[in-house]
């Protein structure tokens, strides 16, 4: 993504005001503090649904480390998309957890909450179990 910084969400990303976006930036962050994955958003047109979103991800810094949620609002389309590391922490079934719950929220038109709430699921379920012997303590 030329000219910027590929985590941060663009100005103009969809029905997203500056505030909100600066919102959702910060829960990226956490995300990434969380889980020790990264995390990136997208909002906007996906015309060719998860074959645009999965275009979206490979375009990535580090894909292969990378979680990214696709939202097109106007084609009713979400998206989640993990790389090959982060699938080994992030199956499946968390994903679609993660995207029944963006979904109710996303239907009752909370764009924004129903995004942080599906980010921090995933990065909740990415999370390394802390090993008392091994981890230094916080």
């Amino acid at each position: 993504m030329p000219g910027g910084d590929p985590y941060a969400i663009p100005s103009g990303s969809g029905p997203i005001t500056d505030a909100q976006r600066k919102e959702l930036q910060g829960i990226l962050e956490r995300a990434r503090t969380i889980s020790g994955f990264a995390f990136a958003l997208y909002v906007g047109p996906l015309p060719a649904g998860r074959s645009s979103a999965l275009d979206r991800h490979s375009a990535l810094r580090d894909p292969a480390s990378t979680v990214m949620v696709a939202v097109s609002p106007v084609e009713r389309v979400l998206e989640i998309v993990t790389g090959e590391n982060v699938a080994v922490d992030l199956d499946e079934r968390a994903c679609q957890l993660a995207a029944l719950s963006m979904t109710t929220a996303l239907a009752a038109g909370e764009l924004v909450a129903g995004v942080r709430e599906g980010i921090v699921m995933l990065a909740e379920h990415a999370r390394h179990p802390r090993v008392l012997h091994l981890d230094e303590p916080a």
